[in-house]
């Protein structure tokens, strides 16, 4: 039986309390692809994506990889930080890592996760590149987008959003729409009035009171809690059975204040709740009645609001990014408000909790549309076309590589051994058909060893010679500096003589002249 290929997927963060929707989106993939491939999943940091990877029977591969936000953000600058991590070891550690491993194919995960996907191009293995949120429109687009072009043989998009950054000639046959989905085993729709009523008995709430939900990995100002803030606390005027549940991490504790300041203001904080995080979601969207989606920037897809509709939920959404293209595909526009309009969320929530008829029948809407639109067996249908359009190869493993310059080297253990000649290479066994050329920035990261192979013998000879005649040179320097101290010595006891002369003329001189003075005293007398 032939044996999968192996495919290395790389997770851009791992964190350890919760998890984010890109990070659950990509297991799921990986849970999708075990017909198809042996996937080993890496990740920067231990984390609870790890450690559910590790009991879904997936190897983890521990790998701390720079992010490249500037992808994303579409910024001048992207290139520039490129290069300035690929002089960094962490990026030499990289290369030596998806060497070991020998991957026939690597998984990239979101916009800000560009190394891994350079240094397997760089390695020759098909790289799987998959958008999980819009990288942003600005004059710099273009960079991100040519640079995705360059190093991703398929581009995977889980909306149109993500893809429509890069659409480019080049990039459009290789691109595939592939919405996420989800596991329906895992849904256990029959214990959902238990959990509710679980779940609703633990935050203190009774099946009389409506639940209005907010559901955020990370709660930051993207996320929109400021826009749904202001919303329930006017809800909560016209409902006085209303209630408020608040899901997520804050990660901009500053922010999240702000926001609870706008219940605390009205003196409102008794109607609202909130969970950190909970990792066994079909134990709490049950307890929801309605739930709103504000994010203030284009979402990849909007994962909430799909897992919303899979629990047979309403849905209040802005329109931005993938959160509209859901609410359209499943026919929930008119649950769509302006971007940035509070009072478009007031009203659609309102008309929704103020009819119980009106909330069923949407509810019931959107069971049915999410499983008819991004239902699991639609998803592995686009899974399986996705696969047929990998070319797999083998992968192919460095030994004897250059760049655009003659000099061969072997690759071993993550080091570059430069051969000093051809005579050395095929002394070594090789021979100049079996060379890889790679691009010269692969060459320039990895560090270098000691050379391969003796001198050749005209480098012998002109070695021979140049330290000849650097003893040579060294003899002259002697001789000439030993003459020159002679000299000194020579010139210092000249000197020395002649001032001992001088002082001894001056001497006699001055006796001389002593003599006379006093023959002259005694002439007088």
């Amino acid at each position: 039986m032939q044996a999968k290929p192996k495919m290395l997927v790389f997770s851009h963060i791992c964190s350890p309390q919760y998890v984010t929707g890109a990070e659950k989106l990509l297991l799921f993939m990986m849970r999708e692809l075990q017909p198809y491939f042996n996937c080993t999943l890496v990740v920067p940091t231990e984390g609870v994506i790890a450690q559910q990877a590790r009991e879904l029977g997936f190897p983890v591969v521990l790998q701390d990889v720079p992010l490249v936000v500037p992808l994303y953000l579409a910024l001048p600058h992207l290139n520039d930080e490129i290069e300035m991590y690929q002089r960094t070891p962490a990026w030499a550690s990289l290369i030596t890592l998806i060497h070991q491993e020998q991957p026939n194919i690597v998984l990239v995960n979101t916009t800000v996760h560009p190394l891994p996907a350079m240094a397997a191009k760089m390695l020759g293995i098909p790289v799987v590149w998959s958008a999980m949120e819009a990288i942003r429109f600005t004059p710099d687009t273009y960079r991100s987008a040519a640079l995705i072009e360059q190093f991703a043989d398929v581009v995977l998009g889980i909306s149109e959003a993500t893809l429509a950054p890069l659409r480019t000639p080049s990039l459009l046959p290789r691109s595939l729409l592939l919405p996420p989905s989800w596991n329906p085993d895992e849904m256990t729709p029959e214990m959902w009035p238990t959990f509710r009523e679980q779940r609703r008995s633990q935050l203190g709430l009774s099946d009389e009171h409506l639940v209005v939900g907010f559901i955020a990995a990370s709660i930051f100002d993207a996320k929109g809690l400021d826009q749904f803030m202001r919303m329930a606390v006017d809800v909560a005027e016209r409902f006085p059975q209303a209630m408020y549940l608040l899901v997520g991490n804050p990660v901009d504790s500053d922010y999240f204040e702000q926001c609870l300041n706008v219940a605390r203001n009205a003196g409102l904080m008794d109607r609202f709740r909130w969970v950190r995080f909970e990792e066994r979601i079909e134990t709490l969207y049950p307890a929801m009645d309605v739930v709103v989606i504000p994010s203030m920037a284009a979402e990849g897809f909007g994962m909430t609001a799909l897992e919303a509709m899979v629990f047979g939920k309403p849905i209040v959404v802005y329109g931005a990014g993938g959160l509209a293209e859901i609410a359209q595909a499943t026919g929930n526009d008119m649950y769509v408000a302006r971007t940035g309009d509070p009072d478009g969320l007031f009203t659609r929530v309102c008309g929704l909790l103020g009819d119980f008829k009106r909330r069923q029948a949407a509810g019931l809407h959107n069971w049915n549309a999410a499983r008819a639109v991004y239902g699991i067996t639609e998803y592995r249908r686009k899974l399986k076309t996705f696969v047929q359009t990998l070319a797999m190869r083998g992968f192919v493993p460095l030994r004897l590589v250059k760049g655009s310059g003659s000099t061969v080297y072997l690759y071993e253990q993550g080091i570059l051994r430069p051969f000093r000649s051809l005579e050395a290479l095929h002394a070594a066994g090789y021979t100049l058909e079996e060379v890889r050329e790679v691009p010269d920035s692969l060459i320039v990261s990895l560090p270098k060893g000691p050379p391969i192979g003796s001198r050749p013998a005209r480098a012998r000879k002109a070695r021979a010679s140049r330290l000849r005649h650097r003893r040579l040179r060294k003899g002259r320097r002697l001789r000439r500096s030993t003459k020159r101290v002679i000299r000194a010595r020579r010139r210092r006891r000249n000197i020395g003589g002649l001032l001992r002369r001088r002082r001894r003329g001056t001497l006699r001189r001055r006796s001389i002249k002593s003599g006379r003075s006093r023959r002259r005293r005694s002439a007088r007398r």
